[in-house]
């Protein structure tokens, strides 16, 4: 069991690998005009939901948006009122990931391993960052492969059974292993993709994996608060916004987990493919109703708080 725990360490290690990855890939190719884009184009809430959007669906970390909007605040290049909307977006993109995860990849991650290594080889400019992102991809993919063939020796252990017994049983237990441990591992992707593991074996419900899910978005604020410090009060209430609105978003949706499992699985058919159309779906439905509120809310702030 103890080198089952190792190994399923190694596959964590070895998705947020990926993911640094990608995120640095994309940074090489486009990390500058990102940051122009978000600088110039977030001067409404509408606009800053589309850029945030975007940006988190290229880096595939709404963490990694969330601390450049709060860095182009620190540096007085963006007002707070202009980051509202770009935090609303940032986590829809990172949807993407979940999405990808629920495809039937099969064994597709040696393609993009050796496309990756071929590219990074070859002596040409932008070669190096592309063969990066597809190396990233995939090790998200071997990952995703890892979690789905160690959910059910995992489940042997007595206390990882008890854990998903005790999450299976309550919906805000669930939602608070969600939130640890995200933020521990800094990833609600790597979360979700351990939970369709657990779906793929039926060891984990899909009311509860969606109950770690919502947690898991919470968890991942941890890394924006941090950048936040030293920033100015500005950058902290960016920080505070991107807690409040996750944290809300959660208690609004909480009691509507087990029609959303529904609507999902029908929709999916599958409980890996419907926990990410749930992603989606809350992500989106949730930034869509906040976008209304982001103006009042950012001048609100302005004029009281900072």
């Amino acid at each position: 069991m103890d080198l089952q725990i190792i190994v399923f360490v190694l596959y964590v290690l070895l998705f947020l690998l990926g993911m640094g990855i990608m995120s640095s890939a994309m940074h090489h190719l486009a990390g500058r005009r990102m940051r122009d884009t978000l600088q110039r184009a977030a001067r409404t809430p509408l606009k800053g939901l589309t850029i945030g959007t975007l940006a988190s669906m290229l880096l595939q970390s709404s963490s990694a948006v969330t601390i450049i909007t709060v860095g182009l605040i620190g540096a007085h290049a963006m007002s707070f009122s202009q980051s509202v909307g770009i935090i609303l977006g940032a986590n829809i993109g990172t949807t993407v990931t979940g999405e990808i995860a629920a495809l039937p990849v099969g064994s597709l991650h040696y393609v993009f391993f050796g496309a990756g290594v071929i590219l990074m080889c070859l002596p040409f400019r932008q070669s190096f960052s592309i063969g990066s992102f597809l190396l990233g991809i995939g090790c998200l993919f071997a990952s995703m492969a890892g979690f789905s063939s160690l959910a059910e020796p995992l489940a042997g252990s007595s206390f990882i059974r008890d854990l998903l017994v005790d999450a299976n049983g309550s919906l805000i237990y669930a939602v608070v292993v969600g939130t640890l441990f995200s933020a521990i591992i800094q990833s609600s992707s790597a979360t979700m993709l351990v939970c369709m593991g657990f779906l793929d074996h039926n060891i984990l419900t899909l009311p509860a994996a969606i109950a770690i899910m919502f947690g898991s978005n919470i968890g991942t604020c941890v890394t924006t608060y941090i950048a936040s410090l030293g920033t100015g009060r500005q950058g902290r209430w960016t920080a505070y916004t991107h807690i409040l609105f996750n944290v809300l978003s959660v208690v609004i949706f909480f009691p509507f987990i087990h029609p959303l499992a529904n609507l999902s699985m029908m929709i999916a058919g599958d409980g890996r493919t419907a926990l990410a159309h749930t992603s989606v779906i809350f992500n989106l439905i949730t930034a869509l109703l906040a976008v209304p509120l982001a103006e009042p809310y950012g001048r609100w702030v302005e004029k009281n708080r900072l």
